[in-house]
């Protein structure tokens, strides 16, 4: 694994007109992008909030420098 680019993102996401709770006005994500050695690039979307972030900022850390096709 070369580079792991992690991008949160927001958008607007109104509630519905028919719930019992009101969510924020908007939806947190981010685009995980991963690149290989070779050049590969891979993309993903997940869930963003301030402790998801610090998670995936973990993880980007700790797979950089790793073999994409060691599975164990």
């Amino acid at each position: 694994m070369a580079a792991v680019e992690i991008t949160p993102v927001a958008f607007e996401d109104p509630p519905l007109l028919n719930v019992v709770g009101v969510h924020q006005p908007y939806a947190l994500r981010a685009i995980v992008r991963v690149r290989t050695d070779s050049g590969s690039v891979g993309l993903g979307e997940t869930y963003a909030d301030e402790t998801h972030l610090a998670r995936l900022a973990a993880v980007a850390r700790a797979v950089v420098g790793t073999d994409v096709f060691d599975l164990n």
